[in-house]
């Protein structure tokens, strides 16, 4: 965990106006993978309870068991599924980890809970070529089931909240060090990617993944090459798709298999962001720029979170922020002053200013003690921001809690009162407990 301090920040940090969040900071480690639980600085709404090391070498995408006592990761370094007991959240214990035959990119478990569906990467650096397929692992007797061919290079996957259906964005990425139109990473990279759709109503043997294509969608920056980065299903087995290269945003009626809408997710024009890296926090510059979300969270009331994370667009990129649309894309919120709260929390990354900032990359809705709430992951200041959403139009800020490095996943258990980062950078998961 970087954790740094306010003191060590320029003067304008301590000068801008506070608001209530909360700086919560590392704790020495403990034997057994966990490190003990810091105190608050201040009251908020969650305290962490545990730093956990998992074993092997990254924690990225999170998935739990309905009961939310057994925790999954993807460790993609090492290949493998992970899983920890959480039934003690003070006391994370490893369970075990599932060779996966490939790069896991991510995981989410059956209504049922003794199944996980993992999206498995084989490509292994072949992008003319993608593969992949859906690991169906059996999670009582901690083995890999089953695996469907998903015919190319998957990224994200959501099962429905009924388990009916599950959606996998098969992204088929771009390769980052090939010119295209003069371009380093340039679009488009065919083949194209696409959101595979599978039924899992029947029995598992009979499980097939159907394709439904998102090329030519209006919106879309590169028609030809939709690159879809993260997807997450509703309770009316709808899919929210982000293309982040392309800037975009679909939705997918599952049941029918065909794109209902898609849009531009827009471009940013703001006069208070940090684009130097001189070793001087100053939001006082003009940004214009694509959004190009990576994460998406539907909200309650069947509107869409997105991380505006930046990704192909010429630096500097990015939103710097995240934002709420209706799924016909109206823009109905731009969090517009995110980077200034992780600043104020002394945790905004300077050498980042020049590329994309903060990153907001993750995102998460839930609820706790009957109140909805959306939780937005940093990747570059290591820190998820709370927000209450009373309103998708006005949600407001609670909290900053401090995490280990790039956090990645962000994982949410109401039931419990528990919050959950999987952390890329230092494989660790970090464990928050809801107060009150």
């Amino acid at each position: 965990m970087r954790c740094r301090p306010v003191s060590c920040r320029p003067a304008l940090v301590l000068a801008l106006a506070t608001c209530a969040t909360t700086l919560l900071t590392a704790a020495p480690a403990t034997a057994g993978g966990a490190t003990a639980a810091p105190a608050a600085t201040a009251q908020g709404l969650f305290a962490p309870v545990a730093t956990f090391e998992v074993g092997g070498d990254v924690a990225e995408i999170l998935a739990a068991t309905p009961d939310g006592r057994t925790v999954l990761y993807t460790d993609s370094s090492q290949q493998r599924l992970g899983l920890v007991d959480l039934s003690r959240p003070a006391q994370p214990r490893q369970l075990a980890t599932i060779a996966m035959g490939g790069e896991p990119t991510s995981v989410a478990v059956t209504a049922g809970g003794t199944l996980a569906l993992v999206a498995v990467d084989t490509t292994d650096g072949d992008f003319r070529h993608p593969s992949g397929h859906l690991a169906v692992v059996d999670l009582v007797q901690r083995r890999v089931r089953s695996r469907i061919d998903l015919g190319g290079q998957p990224d994200s996957i959501s099962i429905s909240p009924d388990g009916e259906v599950a959606a996998v964005a098969v992204e088929n990425q771009r390769d980052e060090e090939r010119v295209v139109d003069g371009v380093e990473g340039g679009l488009p990279q065919l083949p194209a990617g696409y959101l595979s759709v599978v039924d899992l109503t029947g029995p598992v043997g009979g499980w097939q993944a159907e394709r439904v294509s998102l090329t030519g969608l209006p919106g879309a920056r590169y028609a030809r090459d939709p690159e879809p980065e993260f997807v997450d299903v509703d309770d009316r087995h709808r899919a929210a798709v982000t293309l982040q290269e392309n800037n975009a945003v679909a939705v997918v009626d599952l049941d029918a298999l065909r794109v209902t809408s898609s849009f531009s997710a827009g471009t940013v024009h703001r006069h208070n962001v940090d684009l130097t890296d001189d070793g001087v926090v100053s939001f006082d510059e003009d940004l214009d720029a694509p959004r190009e979300p990576d994460a998406v969270r539907w909200t309650p009331s069947g509107h869409l979170v997105t991380a505006d994370e930046g990704d192909l667009a010429e630096t500097p990129s990015g939103g710097r922020g995240w934002s709420v649309f209706s799924p016909a894309g109206d823009l109905l919120y731009e969090a517009r002053s995110a980077e200034h709260a992780l600043a104020r929390a002394g945790l905004y990354d300077d050498g980042r200013s020049d590329s994309k900032g903060a990153e907001l990359e993750g995102a998460e809705v839930a609820a706790y003690g009957g109140r909805d709430h959306v939780f937005i992951g940093s990747e570059r200041a290591d820190a998820v921001l709370v927000y209450a959403l009373e309103d998708d139009r006005h949600p407001r800020l609670l909290q900053v809690l401090a995490t280990g490095d790039e956090p990645e996943g962000i994982l949410a258990l109401p039931g419990r009162g528990l919050l959950l980062t999987g952390n890329e950078g230092d494989g660790t998961i970090s464990v928050f407990r809801r107060q009150g």
